[in-house]
């Protein structure tokens, strides 16, 4: 006889084990990766063939929280600084100005077409799926359009993991506002809403200090504990935000990009970790979401639910894009572009679980919906947005690159020294030149080079050609030096 945790353990497994196997084939032919967990979360669920029954909606909610703030903090650590801090001002209009005129736009749609929902109700629904979600945008650019312009992926990337603060405030208001709730007066929502922004921000950027000081000073006795460290650091920094009155999710984003930016011991092996544990995570939380839906209720729901999905696709968003980021020196396909990717993923479905936790009459319905919506969002969306970019001219790819880089290389692990990938110039004074002859710093190491579709191991006499990728491994101090080196020309 099996007992109950071991079978419990057995169909989970299997599950996750089979979505990731079959993930792979899927994604060939241009489906997200997390609309593939979704789905079998659902036919593993009481309506479908695996009939597991869930309904603990504060348990869903609790575990798409814990496993948001995780891809949050992840986002904000790969992020480039020096490619955002440009564009910083255009990411906050669409966060703050873009997700109001998204979720008021929708509202008033929804509202036209289907009258049977209440003004307050619709401009709810509105709220609910007005925040773009960081962990559909963040999977979507690792796994694919690698090729996109940096600053448009790290504009939608800022907005994605900025936003929440702004969806989680429109959510609060209108349900209060359904209620009755009338403590709550106009002051107090603005007043709620600049201690979310300003809080979290104050705290995310102290946190994320407060964690490089500690890794870089305090020598722990195991390298473990450094991962254990960082990871613990996470959800203690959304918790206290949240205690101060602050967006605990907009405060671990922050704090990734302060830690990000700068160096930190064991930085490759604590990247390496948390992409493998944010993949569990997401995982889990997207099975968990999956398996709260009820496909024959949402067969009666499909109607609203694609039409309120076409137009935030193609109605609210654009329009909400174009209006906030008005006199903003983008052109217009790369507006069109932002616009087509506002996916929506785990934050809408986490915010369609508080009606349902508050009791609100309407909130089963709402729930459907939204997860209708996000299903739409991630397939036409998700699916589409190499296809929409090479259609607009943003997306470049070239069939002839031949040249694959090794991506495993990080110069966190030597303390005061770089890791630095070089291109040779054509012209470069280096070219046909062994190494030997090159005047090279004593403290710097030439660790390979890429030539084509061959990688060397280079020797004193190897000789250097243009074109040549060249990593090289060096004190702080003395990689200009290098650089200029190999830059100069004949």
């Amino acid at each position: 006889m099996i007992d109950s945790f071991t079978l419990q353990a057995l169909v989970i497994s299997t599950l996750v084990i089979f979505s990731i196997l079959s993930s792979k084939l899927f994604f060939r032919f241009g489906f997200p990766i997390l609309l593939i967990f979704l789905t079998f979360g659902m036919l593993a669920g009481a309506d479908g063939p695996g009939r597991i029954d869930f309904s603990d909606y504060s348990l869903a909610q609790s575990i798409g929280i814990f496993a948001l703030i995780y891809i949050l903090f992840l986002g904000g650590l790969e992020s480039e600084w020096d490619s955002l801090k440009n564009f910083l001002s255009v990411g906050i209009r669409l966060s703050i100005i873009g997700t109001i005129l998204t979720a008021l736009i929708l509202g008033v749609l929804i509202h036209l077409l289907f009258p049977v929902l209440g003004f307050m109700e619709s401009f709810l629904l509105g709220s609910i799926v007005s925040a773009t979600d960081a962990a559909s945008v963040f999977n979507i650019f690792k796994t694919g359009s690698s090729d996109l312009p940096v600053h448009i992926k790290k504009i939608i990337e800022f907005e994605s993991g900025s936003n929440d603060a702004v969806g989680v405030l429109l959510t609060t208001i209108f349900m209060n506002l359904i209620t009755a709730d009338a403590s709550f007066s106009g002051f107090q929502f603005f007043r709620f809403f600049v201690m979310q922004v300003l809080v979290g921000m104050m705290m995310g950027y102290s946190m994320g200090i407060l964690i490089l000081y500690l890794m870089n000073s305090v020598k722990l006795g195991y390298d473990g504990l450094y991962l254990v460290f960082i990871t613990a650091s996470v959800p203690f920094i959304y918790a206290v935000t949240t205690v101060f009155q602050g967006n605990g999710f907009l405060a671990v984003y922050i704090a990734g990009i302060i830690v990000g930016r700068n160096k930190f011991i064991h930085k490759k092996s604590i990247f390496r970790f948390l992409n493998g544990y944010v993949w569990i995570l997401q995982i889990g939380m997207f099975l968990c979401f999956g398996l709260l839906v009820y496909p024959t209720r949402m067969a009666n729901i499909w109607v609203p639910g694609l039409l309120i999905g076409v137009l935030l696709i193609l109605l609210a968003r654009p329009l909400a894009v174009f209006i906030s980021l008005f006199r903003v020196n983008l052109p217009i396909k790369e507006k069109l572009f932002i616009s087509w990717v506002g996916l929506r993923g785990a934050s809408p479905i986490i915010l369609a679980t508080f009606p349902i936790a508050q009791g609100l009459v309407w909130g089963d319905l709402l729930f459907h919906i939204v997860f209708f919506v996000v299903l739409v969002s991630l397939l036409i969306q998700g699916s589409l947005i190499p296809r929409v970019a090479q259609w607009l001219g943003i997306l470049k790819v070239d069939p002839d690159r031949k040249i694959y880089r090794p991506t495993d290389f990080d110069n966190i692990e030597f303390p005061g020294m770089t890791l630095q990938e070089l291109i040779v110039p054509y012209n470069s004074s280096v070219v046909d030149k062994a190494l030997f002859e090159i005047k090279l710093p004593d403290q710097s190491h030439i660790l390979l080079i890429a030539r084509g579709e061959q990688f060397l191991i280079p020797s004193g006499n190897t000789q250097v050609k243009g074109g040549d990728v060249v990593w090289v491994l060096a004190k702080d101090d003395v990689m200009p030096i290098i650089g200029k080196t190999f830059m100069s020309i004949a």
